[in-house]
């Protein structure tokens, strides 16, 4: 006896295989995001607020022997000037006047060669961001984190985190050796734990963060390495470069420029005239870096990548 047409067509309809879920659908898989190894789709990150991208960033940036290369020369760098300047001045003080000896600064030898130093920790941020451009997988981060917000600061959260156990070691290696090349020239030094030193190796540490978070912003902006490392060091270097300015520029610009004013925040002596003082000298810094990173986030998610 043959089925009726409305049965067979009702257990058509009930054996037929259901579609199967799609990855991106609003499953309890789904919610988090595809999957990266079905269909060639990304997985987004979901998760905390900063913590997943934190966990990425770290990864991406162990992984960059470049960015690891680069910190790392900061450290051979800081060493080396500080022991050719430490001799040097050592030098210097043995072979001056009294006027001259009685005005010797022993802490000047540990920072003359941070301004070399501080460029590459400037090309560490940088790196951070320019390497993701030059190697094409800035559009994958783009994807697996949608908010460009979240990835800008997940990646400034991380150059600050290194610089901040960083940046101290490498004031630190700077005064270590400029001390001992100054003690072997019978010059005066200092010791780490003489008053005044522990702060100034603390402020350094937060103005190299300050650098790097800089670099950052400028990765960002210019999103080629020569560009963000060429025009990053020469705006780093200006107030090397007073000297050449009328007077009236060379004072503002030793003065107010971030990096000048910044600078005061692990200065010993005491503020000259007319000079800010190094909570204030620090403000201008972190206020002309965060509206960088602020600039740098707006362009980031208003153009494509």
């Amino acid at each position: 006896m043959s089925a009726s047409p409305a049965s067979s067509a009702s257990s058509a309809s009930s054996g037929s295989p259901r579609p199967s879920r799609s990855l991106g659908s609003a499953g309890p898989s789904g919610a988090a995001g595809a999957s990266g190894s079905a269909g060639g789709q990304v997985r987004r990150l979901s998760g905390g607020f900063i913590g997943d991208v934190l966990r990425s960033e770290w990864t991406k940036f162990r992984s960059i022997r470049s960015t690891v290369y680069v910190l790392a020369g900061a450290f051979l760098v800081a060493g080396c000037y500080a022991f050719l300047f430490g001799t040097a001045n050592g030098r210097a003080y043995a072979a001056g006047s009294a006027a001259e000896r009685a005005s010797f600064a022993p802490v000047d030898s540990a920072f003359r060669g941070l301004m070399l130093a501080q460029l590459l920790v400037s090309a560490t941020g940088a790196l951070v961001v320019t390497c993701e451009y030059a190697s094409g997988t800035m559009r994958t981060s783009a994807v697996v984190v949608p908010w460009r917000g979240r990835l800008v600061i997940g990646k400034a959260v991380l150059v600050a985190l290194v610089m901040l156990v960083c940046g101290p070691l490498v004031i630190l290696v700077s005064v270590l050796v400029s001390q001992a090349a100054l003690a072997a020239q019978g010059a005066p030094s200092l010791a780490p734990a003489d008053p005044g030193v522990p702060w100034m190796i603390a402020g350094g540490g937060l103005y190299m963060t300050a650098i790097g978070l800089y670099g950052v912003a400028m990765g960002f902006l210019l999103r080629r390495t020569a560009g963000a490392v060429s025009l990053g060091s020469f705006l780093l270097l200006l107030p090397a470069m007073a000297p050449l300015f009328p007077e009236g520029v060379a004072g503002w610009v030793l003065t107010y420029w971030p990096t000048s004013a910044g600078g005061r925040v692990f200065a010993l002596d005491p503020p000259i005239p007319g000079a800010l003082s190094p909570a204030a000298g620090f403000s201008v810094l972190a206020g002309t870096v965060l509206a960088l990173l602020v600039a740098a986030s707006a362009l980031f998610r208003s153009r494509d990548v």
